[in-house]
């Protein structure tokens, strides 16, 4: 109850200075939102991975989790068994932030892409399908989740996608030694101030003018909100998106530095 008190006033307060694109000035964010955010063209893509989703969210099946993130709490881990249809009910996104990732991808074509959080898959086969031509690495702590992920990605006819197992941050200066430079990062895991700060620090490094990094539960706690607040104020940051629930990141150049809140 509390949590969501927290969050119903982080949500106000976010409300207070948010804008509409009738406010926005910029000629990048508001293409941004006309063309991606407010695209209201029904691919036919959407319905197939969303019964894809709802077939695992009816499963029963019994998976061992482990959690290395805010779930753990004080813990290195935690490890728990629960039918995956509550797995993919809690973990997953809503139908709407799912086809926004899909959109991302779909407009901007990365070719490097890499998820933090793979879970069970779903925000994966979204990013994917948005464009196939992608080289993909998402990355799950726990290997029974990472085993279901796989199997969809099998049953989708998914390709160029690896997963990696393991705490992120044992595994991640390997995975992005995978690559040359990140087009695309959706951070979904951990969920806590200073892994997202070092994991952002790490990406960043392979950033180019195009990248984009979209950041999930920004809002979630006050530490995720200071972990914002720090990448919003990075120098190599030129444009972000507040969307309250996802936070995006642009590096652009020639373009003057701004922060959005965007109520869309």
């Amino acid at each position: 109850m509390i949590k969501k008190i927290l969050l119903i006033y982080r949500y106000t307060k976010f409300r207070l200075y948010a804008k509409t694109r009738y406010n926005i000035h910029s000629h990048f964010v508001y293409s941004f939102i006309e063309d991606i955010i407010r695209d209201n063209t029904h691919y036919s893509d959407y319905k197939k991975l969303w019964n894809h989703r709802n077939k695992l969210a009816a499963s029963s099946d019994p998976v061992e989790t482990v959690d290395f993130g805010f779930g753990a709490g004080e813990k290195a881990y935690t490890t728990n068994i629960y039918p995956l249809s509550r797995i993919v009910k809690r973990r997953s996104h809503s139908e709407s932030r799912l086809r926004l990732l899909y959109r991302i991808v779909k407009y901007y074509k990365p070719l490097s892409v890499l998820e933090f959080g793979t879970a069970a898959g779903i925000s994966a086969t979204y990013i994917k399908y948005g464009y196939p031509k992608s080289n993909m690495v998402t990355m799950e702590g726990c290997a029974n989740l990472a085993s279901k992920a796989e199997e969809s990605f099998n049953e989708l006819g998914i390709k160029n996608i690896d997963i990696a197992v393991g705490n992120f941050n044992n595994i991640l200066a390997n995975v992005l030694d995978k690559f040359n430079s990140l087009d695309f990062v959706f951070f979904d895991g951990n969920h806590r101030m200073e892994p997202t700060l070092m994991y952002f620090e790490s990406c960043a490094k392979l950033s180019n003018e195009n990248s984009i990094f979209v950041f999930d539960d920004i809002h979630w706690s006050s530490g995720m909100e200071e972990a914002w607040r720090r990448i919003k104020e990075d120098e190599r940051v030129s444009v972000t998106i507040d969307l309250f629930w996802f936070g995006l990141v642009f590096f652009r150049k020639g373009i003057e530095k701004q922060n959005f809140n965007i109520v869309v």
